[in-house]
C-alpha cells in the first residue's frame, strides 16, 4: 500500500512541473518587467529534459532596465499599427527590437537611424511580430511584415513543435538609397519544463528553444557601384525560460554561431531592483588582487571586514572564514581547483560579491 502512495505522489509531483501556458500568462500594453543582463554563465544553455532543474541563481547582473510594453496608442505610426492597420497588422503593443543591426549600418550611412521598434500582435492562439518602425532622421517610419513571424503559439506546452518564417522590407527610400530585406526562418519547440532558479526565485518553467536562421540581402548606392549584397548566412538560437503569469521570459539567452563555434551574445532575466550606484561605490570601497590568482587572494576595504565566502559557480559553497574584523584579509585559495570563483566579502558597511579566477 505504501508503495502505490509513493507512486502515486510521483505521479502528482511530475505533472504539476507540466505547466501549460496561454496568452494570459504573456504581456498586456502598459505592463513593465525589470530585467538584469549578462553576458557570462558557466551554464550549456543547450542542457534541458524532463523534470529538469536549471540553476541559474549565481548569475551577476551588468546592468538593468525595464522593459515597457508600450500600448500602440503612443505609436506615431498609427496608420500601419493601429486600429484602422488591416486586420492582420493591428498590433497590441511595441518594444525595442534588436535584430535589425541598424546600430551597425548606421556608422556607415550619410543619414541617422535610431529607436527600432517591434509591434506584435497578442491573441487567443498566438503573438505574431507584424512589423517594425524607425526613426529616419527622427521620423518615424514603419514597415509592416511582408510575411509574419508567429513568435508563440498557445496553448503552449511540453513537445510543441512548429515552424514560422518572417519576411520585412525595410526600404529607407528617399531619405537614403538603402533596401534591406529580412528573411528569418525559425523552428521553435518546447524541449523542456522542470524548476528554474534565479537571483529572483524559484519558478516552474517550460523552456523554448528557436533555431533562427537569417538570409538577408542589402541594396546600397553609396559605396561604389549600386547593387545587392548578401551577407553571410546567420544562424543563432534562442533559449527561453518561462513561468505562468509572469508577462515575460524569466530567462533569455542568444547564443550565436560562427565558424562551427557557438558564443553567448546575451542574457536576460527578470530580476529584482539594483542599485547600480551602489554597487560602483563598493567596487570603489572592495578591491581582490591579485586576480587570476595562483595560491592567495589579499582582500583590502574601506569598511571592516566581517568575513568571507567564497563559493563555485554553481552556488557551492568551499571556503568561509569568519570573525575577521579587519580591513585586510590575505585568504589562502591554493587547496581550490582551477577555475572561476565568486568571493563575497561582508562588511559592516554591506557586502559585495566579485568574480575570481584561480589558475
Amino acid at each position: 500500500m505504501r508503495s502505490i502512495s509513493v507512486f502515486f505522489l510521483l505521479i502528482c509531483n511530475y505533472s504539476i512541473s507540466q505547466i501549460t501556458l496561454t496568452e494570459n500568462d504573456f504581456p498586456n500594453a502598459g505592463d513593465t518587467v525589470r530585467i538584469s543582463t549578462t553576458t557570462f554563465t558557466s551554464n550549456d544553455p543547450n542542457a534541458t529534459g524532463q523534470n529538469y532543474n536549471w540553476d541559474y541563481s549565481t548569475l551577476i547582473a551588468d546592468s538593468q532596465f525595464v522593459r515597457e510594453f508600450t500600448s500602440i496608442g503612443f505609436s506615431p505610426v498609427q496608420v500601419s499599427f493601429g486600429l484602422f492597420a488591416p486586420t492582420n497588422y493591428q498590433a497590441s503593443y511595441f518594444i525595442p527590437e534588436n535584430t535589425l543591426n541598424l546600430n551597425q549600418l548606421g556608422n556607415f550611412l550619410p543619414i541617422n537611424l535610431s529607436d527600432a521598434r517591434s509591434y506584435q500582435r497578442s491573441l487567443t492562439d498566438s503573438i505574431t511580430k507584424v512589423g517594425f518602425s524607425v526613426k529616419v532622421e527622427g521620423l518615424d517610419v514603419a514597415f509592416p511584415s511582408d510575411t509574419i513571424e508567429t513568435k508563440y503559439k498557445f496553448p503552449m506546452s511540453y513537445g510543441q513543435d512548429f515552424n514560422t518564417v518572417g519576411y520585412t522590407v525595410v526600404d529607407l527610400n528617399p531619405a537614403t538609397n538603402l533596401i534591406i530585406k529580412q528573411h528569418r526562418d525559425v523552428h521553435s519547440v518546447v524541449d523542456g519544463f522542470g524548476q528554474l532558479l534565479l537571483p529572483f526565485g524559484t519558478f516552474d518553467v517550460i523552456r523554448v528553444k528557436r533555431e533562427i536562421v537569417e538570409l538577408d540581402s542589402i541594396y546600397q548606392s553609396f559605396f561604389g557601384t549600386p547593387s545587392w549584397f548578401v551577407p553571410p548566412i546567420s544562424t543563432s538560437f534562442e533559449y527561453e525560460w518561462i513561468a505562468q503569469v509572469k508577462k515575460d521570459a524569466l530567462l533569455k539567452i542568444i547564443v550565436r554561431e560562427a565558424g562551427g563555434q557557438q558564443q553567448v551574445q546575451s542574457i536576460e532575466y527578470q530580476d529584482a531592483y539594483i542599485d547600480f550606484a551602489s554597487i560602483q561605490e563598493n567596487d570603489v570601497l572592495t578591491t581582490i588582487y591579485p586576480n587570476p590568482s595562483k595560491d592567495k587572494l589579499s582582500i583590502n576595504s574601506q569598511a571592516i571586514i566581517d568575513g568571507i565566502q567564497i563559493h563555485e559557480l554553481n552556488g557551492k559553497l568551499v571556503k568561509r572564514i569568519d570573525s575577521v574584523n579587519s580591513t585586510y584579509l590575505d585568504v589562502d585559495i591554493s587547496n581550490l581547483e582551477n577555475g572561476t570563483y565568486l568571493v563575497s566579502v561582508i562588511t559592516n558597511n554591506g557586502s559585495k560579491t566579485i568574480r575570481v579566477t584561480k589558475n
